[in-house]
């Protein structure tokens, strides 16, 4: 089973529809998927990068190339108003919920995403992080904890040096993810390279759904 890192953060529209087509590939293309919340605004910060909508060259672009690929892999998305909203409480969270409960960090990852791009709603306010919980079935008092856990100078620290290693592994932008191959790993970067990874994997890709 080769391993796949997969480096992201709610923030980022591409990342939700790469965790998408990765979540349902998981089986048929016999993947270990290791999901590695980071803190885009850090990466962009410490790789001098700028986020495609605030170039006004690319942003008219980037807008109808979210909608053909949201039509195309069948992931129902919007922009939302707060469209580069600041998800460090969000990224936290689900850093502690990893530490913590691992087997609910996918539905919890999903559950923002679906309540930012899926329904335009914020993500940033502790009332929606709670939400979001309670729709990944996280009980409400671990809710609570978790949330509170996100002040933890531990899980600032862990949420730091997951995007640190992102960084110095070659990421400067989400999602980044990393393949295991038998000389070491390989980079890809965005939502679109599913036909290389496959290729990598010796795997077959035939469009967005097995």
């Amino acid at each position: 089973m080769r391993k796949v890192q997969f480096f992201y953060d709610v923030v980022s529209p591409y990342s939700w529809l790469a965790f998408e087509v990765f979540s349902r590939f998981k089986t048929p293309w016999e993947i270990d998927f290791e999901l590695c919340p980071f803190f885009l605004g850090g990466v962009m910060k410490e790789t001098d990068n700028r986020a495609p909508s605030l170039l006004p060259a690319r942003a008219p672009y980037m807008l109808k190339d979210l909608m053909r690929q949201s039509e195309y892999y069948q992931v129902p998305l919007q922009i939302p108003s707060d469209f580069l909203t600041n998800t460090i409480t969000a990224m936290r969270l689900l850093t502690a919920v990893k530490e913590n409960d691992p087997s609910k960090l996918e539905s919890l990852s999903r559950a923002l995403w679906q309540r930012h791009y899926g329904e335009g709603q914020e993500i940033s306010s502790p009332e929606s992080l709670l939400a979001c919980a309670a729709k990944a079935n996280i009980l409400p008092n671990e809710a609570k904890n978790y949330l509170e856990l996100t002040q933890d100078p531990a899980i600032k620290e862990k949420l730091k040096t997951t995007t640190a290693i992102a960084i110095s592994k070659g990421a400067f932008g989400a999602p980044t993810f990393f393949i295991q191959t038998p000389d070491g790993e390989e980079m890809f970067f965005g939502s679109d390279r599913f036909h290389l990874v496959a290729a990598m994997l010796g795997k077959k890709w035939n469009g967005p759904k097995p």
